[in-house]
């Protein structure tokens, strides 16, 4: 039986190490940032480090590959449930999978060897890698095991109604600032006026399938009061569309990626300081405000007209108010 110390101590392993370091030295992709935190401290250990997260996704540096992609897949798990561990992790493993079939495709297909194994796995997908992320997030094992995130999501079904009643209810907000502003009064937006065109909303039945799509008021207070940092974020996204979907609805399905949404990443978060800026300022709610914030930074705001609603939700808009809209 092979003695697993003496192969690691062999001078053959030796040879092999030091063959690997220059070909590393050589090929291996270069990165700037040397001095970083592992994903898994950031993501998973203790209270997420949400505006850390954001801050590097947004920065121009550059990590080792695969990094940034399983940061950002952590942040569209804390955006959608910022209380559940497990959805960054799912989603943080598909994400490192993702990054390894990848290394693993740009080799083309042909007959697996040795030299296209080391090249895929300490060139490509990169020794850092499969220590802080691979390794760290449990390995083989953890990786075998994974859900898949439909089947995680499927636990969470009402959540993402509260997330659409939530957005919905900014929705309203933002169209009635706009509108009712521009006439000189002062509108004071308010949690509850939006609760009040949900209602004649939800009174429109059976037109309007309101159970089918939202919550009640008690599960939307709920999450507006515990997840404050996260609405201005949802709600921007909501705004971009990608193709025929909306980044919202994407980062809800698990596809948000930093690969292929990097993009978009600059003016969503331009996008949330409006928000704070335009909606959350004038709610007479400071730790909204501030919490928000905290996560998003202080920096460029990037007006923006809300999405048009449709015939019902314009009705139930107008009857709501009406007595603004009269007088």
């Amino acid at each position: 039986m092979v003695d697993v110390k003496d192969v690691i101590e062999s001078q053959e392993m030796r040879d092999v190490v030091t063959a690997l370091d220059a070909l590393k030295r050589r090929w291996a992709p270069k990165y700037q940032v040397i001095e970083h935190i592992r994903p898994t401290v950031l993501a998973l250990v203790g209270k997420y480090k949400a505006k850390e997260i954001l801050q590097v996704l947004l920065d121009n540096n550059e990590y080792y590959p695969g990094y940034k992609e399983v940061l950002a897949a952590s942040f569209g798990g804390w955006l959608i449930m910022p209380r559940e561990r497990r959805v960054r992790e799912v989603l943080m493993v598909h994400a490192a999978l993702d990054h390894m079939d990848d290394a693993e495709r740009k080799l083309g297909e042909a007959e697996l060897s040795l030299a296209r194994d080391i090249t895929a796995r300490y060139i490509l997908t990169s020794l850092d890698f499969l220590i802080e992320i691979y390794d760290c997030l449990g390995g083989y094992q953890a990786f075998a095991e994974n859900p898949s995130f439909e089947e995680l999501w499927d636990e969470f079904e009402r959540d993402e109604k509260i997330i659409h009643t939530a957005v919905l209810a900014v929705t309203f907000l933002h169209h009635a600032i706009d509108r009712f502003s521009v006439r000189g009064r002062p509108f004071v937006p308010s949690l509850n006026k939006a609760v009040l065109v949900l209602d004649e909303l939800k009174a429109t039945k059976p037109s309007f399938p309101y159970k089918e799509k939202y919550v009640s008021r008690s599960l939307l207070h709920q999450r507006w009061s515990q997840n404050k940092q996260t609405l201005a974020l949802l709600y921007a996204a909501s705004t971009i569309r990608i193709n025929r979907k909306t980044l919202l609805q994407l980062i809800l399905d698990g596809f948000f990626s930093y690969k292929n949404h990097q993009p978009y990443l600059d003016i969503w978060v331009c996008r949330a300081r409006y928000v704070v800026a335009h909606i959350f300022t004038r709610m007479g709610d400071p730790h909204l405000e501030r919490e928000t914030t905290k996560v998003i930074g202080d920096g460029h705001a990037t007006a923006f007209a809300p999405v048009k609603l449709n015939d019902i939700e314009a009705a139930a808009f107008d009857r709501s108010f009406r007595n603004i809209i009269s007088s």
